[in-house]
Formats: C-alpha cells, sequence, structure tokens
C-alpha cells in the first residue's frame, strides 16, 4: 500500500495525463517510495512514465498543464520523474536525444533533472511499482559491473568534491548554522553509506537503510553522526552532538573513510 500522500498526488498526475492525452501507456514508481523507505517531508516521489511514440509539442503541452493541475491540487509533496521510451529503459544516457522530465515543478525538454542512471534502472526493474496503466516488461539487465562504475565515478568526482570543500571550511575555520549542518550531516553521510552498499554488496539500498547497514561496516567511533543523519532524515529532534565543531570535524572525517574504503573495495574487485 502507497503511503496515502503518494497515493494522493500521483493518482492526481495519472488523471490529469488520462484527460489530455493517450500517450502515456504506464507509470512507475522508484526511489524511496519503492524501496520501502519514504518519509512524510522528506523524501520525493520518483516516477517514470514510459510513453507509446517520441514526445510531439502538443504531447508536452499536455504533460505541462496536467503537472500544473496536480500542483496546484497537491503541492505539499515534491514528485520529479522522466518521460521514456520503452527502450530507453536500462540504457545509457545520451545527450543528442534529451528526455523530457518533471524536476524542480517544472517541465524540461533538454534532461533537466534526469535520473537517467544504472541505479535508476535497477531499482525500477527489481522495486518498480507500477501505479497507473499497463504492465511493462522490464526486458533489460543491469550487470554489477555497470553499477560498481557508475558508483566509483560518483564517489571519486561528486562525493570527493563534497570532502575537499568540507575540509578546506575547516582549515578556514569557518561554521555553519544548525540547520546547514543539519542538511549535509543528511546529505552526505547516507548518500555516500547507500553508494558503500552498492558497492560491496552490489545491491541498493534507501538513505535510511544504509545509515543503518553503515552501523555494521563502519568503526564505531562515528556511529554517532550516522545516528544524527538518519534522525534528520526521519524528522526526529533527537541529536547526539551539542558542539557544531565537532559534528563537522566528524563528518567529515567519516566522509573520507567512506571514499577510502569504496576505493579499497572496487580495486579489490578488478
Amino acid at each position: 500500500m502507497l503511503p496515502p500522500s503518494v497515493e494522493r498526488k500521483m493518482s492526481k498526475l495519472a488523471s490529469a495525463l488520462r484527460s489530455r492525452t493517450s500517450i502515456v501507456k504506464s507509470i512507475y514508481l522508484y526511489g524511496s517510495v519503492a524501496l520501502d523507505d519514504y518519509i512524510d517531508g522528506t523524501s520525493d516521489i520518483d516516477f517514470v512514465a514510459i510513453v507509446r511514440e517520441n514526445l510531439t509539442e502538443v504531447d508536452i503541452k499536455a504533460i505541462s498543464e496536467a503537472h500544473a493541475e496536480t500542483e496546484q491540487e497537491c503541492p505539499e509533496v515534491d514528485i520529479m520523474g522522466m518521460y521514456l521510451l520503452t527502450h530507453d529503459l536500462g540504457q545509457s544516457y545520451r545527450s543528442d536525444r534529451p528526455c523530457v522530465t518533471f524536476y524542480n515543478k517544472e517541465v524540461h525538454t533538454n534532461g533537466f533533472g534526469a535520473d537517467w542512471n544504472p541505479i535508476t534502472w535497477w531499482i525500477l526493474k527489481h522495486r518498480g511499482i507500477r501505479i497507473d496503466g499497463a504492465e511493462q516488461l522490464m526486458d533489460y539487465e543491469v550487470d554489477t559491473q555497470s553499477l560498481v562504475n557508475y558508483v566509483i565515478e560518483n564517489m571519486n568526482n561528486y562525493w570527493l568534491g563534497w570532502i575537499e570543500r568540507l575540509e578546506q571550511f575547516i582549515a578556514s575555520k569557518g561554521s555553519f548554522s544548525t540547520r546547514q549542518l543539519d542538511e549535509a550531516v543528511d546529505w552526505c553521510a547516507l548518500g555516500m553509506l547507500r553508494q558503500l552498499y552498492t558497492l560491496s554488496e552490489h545491491g541498493i539500498k534507501s538513505k535510511v537503510q544504509s545509515g543503518q547497514y553503515g552501523f555494521t561496516v563502519i568503526p564505531e567511533k562515528w556511529h554517532g553522526i550516522i545516528q544524527e543523519a538518519i534522525w534528520i532524515k526521519q524528522l526526529h529532534p533527537e541529536r547526539v552532538y551539542t558542539d557544531n565543531d565537532k559534528r563537522l570535524g566528524d563528518l567529515a572525517a567519516l566522509l573520507r573513510y567512506i571514499h577510502e574504503e569504496a576505493n579499497r573495495i572496487c580495486s579489490s574487485l578488478s
């Protein structure tokens, strides 16, 4: 059973689309909803709409109107998604043929915000939830090497950039507000633990599930920062730390450890 807020918003979107166009064959959910870890107030709704043929300007106008109506009636939950052909599923992204997306409450025709990657394909194939239209055969494979390659590249670019910026910030004796630091702890600790799980176990967990996994593989000295990340994600008010400088230092150290461990695991797979 879907969370009520997800059911309401996606039912509205499906209805708004059906009333304007027949281009959409089916709509599937992936992300935290599909991983049984949706949290009202912090989780987005991620969807893939499978379309019958290449979208025309008329189709895109209908999709835009459907989203506008949905946002007007159900503004409280953020959704993001892609409109794809069946043969797009499981494929590598092609910048010369961008898909239509809904991201940051707007329809984009240039692929902006597209979650087009092996993580999405894996969740869609193994855990995807059909919420409207005909059942779609997920006739593609996501091999382990594709997952590993995607994750380690992300680790060594996006997440390494985060680590270096945090370390430079600490060296310059900068300080975050408590709210800013909460956001960094949630985003970084759980995001990197999620990728560590994929590298080590060749599967995919939600952010909170990945935090719980972290308790089993990360040295105990960083369990406090992991616990805080989980509490922040779950909107719990409890905190382990009373000193933000200590919390920031432990966050940066944890992320550096995860990055090194991820590369060690990747090297052992070569």
